[in-house]
């Protein structure tokens, strides 16, 4: 039997979305979950509804901004997945 290993890390690591893709395109197995954030009481998830423009935008605008962590719900998912 074969191991096979994936790379799970989220979003604050830097990884967006498109390398994450493009590096699973290419055969490997690294997974970004996205960082969650309440701007106004609206969640947004980084690089998924909200990219690094928009979020520093939003900072310059005075807007209340929350920053949190991927779920425990949101990680079981992806692991499972896996």
């Amino acid at each position: 039997m074969a191991t096979k290993i994936a790379v799970v890390t989220d979003s604050n690591s830097g990884i967006t979305q498109k390398q994450a893709k493009e590096l699973q395109d290419k055969g490997h197995a690294l997974y970004v979950l996205p960082m969650p954030f309440m701007i106004n009481e609206e969640t947004f998830y980084e690089d998924i509804t909200l990219t690094q423009e928009q979020f520093y935008e939003q900072l310059a605008k005075g807007a209340d901004v929350i920053t949190s962590q991927p779920t425990p719900d949101s990680i079981m998912q992806l692991w499972d997945n896996l």
